[in-house]
């Protein structure tokens, strides 16, 4: 082993929302003498996934101490995410960097795998190169059934007993696999749908395993933050399938299933050449080399006028991240609004809390048309419930820009109020520019009355397709679409009391009677939906 021997190490652990407890497992990294890379977490998965790198025997060293630290602080039997794992360390492999074989990755493995068995007692699993079988090449096979399914099967089936220690999970870290690997790319796509089928429709085609991409894992999974779906995907060699290829195949079997691509994300490092892939088979590139990139050329330059190291650079671009998924809504901070709306003054008022009650019924009902999609056992409507969530996410974005709008346009008539009226032609301004802010005041509220049957207009397709133990999340979403229609009619008219415009008037009294019409029908599904489960409503 050269004296200049580096290793890389991405354990997963099993926690991705407490930014304590990742914090302090980490922590022991730099203790160790390695330099910490990247630390990616996210709540859905509830997993951080840890990368760094160093000499092989403090690699070794601080993998441990993450394990044995890990061990103390995550209990798997509160362990709730989307991604599957078998324990509170799930999985530690090696990664070959420089002066380093394979085969001594392997060996670092087994002499780890060996240690965290013998001295913190949890059972490990030898997995990729180092697997002792070739059925636990594979890491999903060796994650068969996950942490509950491992919890029974290592004690009753002998085809499942673990490389080293006791046949039974450990009472609160479960297992671990161990492994030593070529760089691995982890890769999320996610979907422009909430429809788990399609997901894994998708992920079933390009896996290797259903025979689709080599060098390819994929699994489909809910994103509970956004409602979305999302194709996470392992490239175990990019030069076997590349990141191009695999795109485009995502996008073609999207495709196919009536799907689009949203956005993708890379979790944790990945060599530079396949970045380069991408963009060389994009562009349709031809003679490309590296020594055309200036990036890589200036520092190569730096390096040899005595700049910066590869280790200086490598300690300088250490970072800890916490992934947060977002999706887009009209920028409004709901907790200044609500402040604003406690306070002694006109703006925000009853029109902007209504339009934010339309907000959160239009939530309540993209929350049920999602939790729908997300089960497989609902096969009727799909498409109709994709439709509807979509529809409702874009109806609270419009629902907060008229709480902001209402408040402006009380401020216009406030601003109107204000102005002077000492002469007849100060007198005749500030009637005209009344009128003007008191219409202002009533149109948007107006369009709240209007977005709000817009909303209450997909109840009825919901309450049909839709999981029916989610009807009172329902019954609530309608509810407070109704209370933001009936708020919104009120402000609409005491406005129109102070218009003199007779046609702007009739049009708006006939629009809110149009509105009061139609609101009936659409909530008396969701009466009857209350009434068979023996609900008031």
């Amino acid at each position: 082993m050269a004296q200049d021997s580096l290793v890389e190490c991405v354990p997963n652990f099993s926690e991705g929302r407490d930014e304590k407890i990742i914090a302090e497992i980490v922590k022991r990294i730099p203790d160790e003498g390695c330099t910490l890379l990247d630390v990616q977490s996210d709540a859905s998965h509830n997993r951080s996934v840890v990368t760094f790198i160093g000499p092989p025997d403090k690699v070794m060293e601080a993998a441990f101490a993450c394990a044995k630290r890990a061990s103390e602080l995550i209990d798997m039997e509160s362990h709730s995410g989307e991604h599957p794992r078998i324990g509170a360390t799930d999985v530690i492999p090696f990664v070959p960097v420089q002066g380093i074989s394979m085969d001594q990755c392997v060996e670092m493995a087994k002499n780890l795998g060996q240690r965290i068995a013998s001295e913190l007692g949890i059972p490990v699993y030898l997995y990729g190169k180092a697997a002792t079988r070739p059925e636990r090449v594979r890491l999903p096979a060796v994650r068969q059934g996950e942490y509950e399914g491992l919890k029974v099967a290592i004690c009753t089936d002998p085809e499942r007993a673990p490389d080293f220690g006791p046949l039974k999970m450990h009472p609160t870290a479960g297992a671990t696999a161990v492994g030593a690997r070529p760089p691995l790319i982890a890769y999320n796509v996610n979907l422009d749908t909430g429809d788990i089928v399609k997901a894994r429709t998708i992920a079933r085609a390009i896996r290797e395993s259903s025979g689709g991409l080599p060098a390819v894992q994929a699994k489909g999974i809910l994103i509970k933050e956004t409602g979305d779906v999302q194709v996470t995907v392992n490239l175990l060699d990019h030069k076997t399938t590349s990141m191009d290829a695999l795109m485009s195949h995502i996008e073609e079997e999207a495709s196919k299933v009536g799907a689009a691509v949203k956005d993708s994300e890379i979790v944790g490092l990945l060599p530079l050449d396949a970045l380069l892939d991408v963009a060389i088979s994009r562009l349709k590139v031809t003679g490309f080399s590296r020594r055309q990139i200036l990036d890589l050329v200036g520092q190569s330059a730096k390096e040899r006028e005595g700049g910066p190291s590869r280790e200086d650079t490598l300690q300088d671009s250490g970072s800890t991240t916490t992934k947060k998924e977002c999706y887009y809504l009209a920028e409004m901070d709901l907790n200044k609004f609500v402040d604003d709306l406690a306070a002694p003054t006109g703006a925000p008022g009853g029109g902007a809390a209504a339009a934010v009650a339309g907000v959160l019924g239009c939530a309540l009902i993209r929350m049920v048309a999602g939790n729908t999609l997300s089960k497989a056992r609902f096969k009727e409507g799909r498409d109709r419930l994709e439709e509807i969530r979509k529809k409702s996410q874009a109806l609270m974005g419009r629902f907060q820009e008229l709480a902001v709008g209402d408040a402006q346009a009380y401020m216009a008539v406030e601003a109107a109020m204000k102005m002077p009226r000492a002469t007849e032609e100060e007198k005749a301004a500030r009637r005209a520019a009344m009128q003007e802010a008191f219409k202002g005041a009533t149109i948007t509220p107006l369009e709240t009355v209007r977005e709000t049957i817009e909303a209450m207009s997909l109840l009825p397709d919901l309450a049909r397709y839709g999981n029916p133990n989610a009807i009172t999340d329902m019954a609530v979403g309608a509810l407070l679409l109704d209370a933001a229609r009936r708020g919104a009619t009120m402000n609409v008219q005491v406005n129109l009391g102070s218009i003199g415009d007779e046609g702007f008037v009739a049009k708006a009294r006939e629009d809110l009677a149009v509105a009061a019409s139609k609101a009936p029908a659409f909530l008396q599904c969701v009466t009857e939906g209350m009434r068979a489960a023996g609900l008031d409503f």
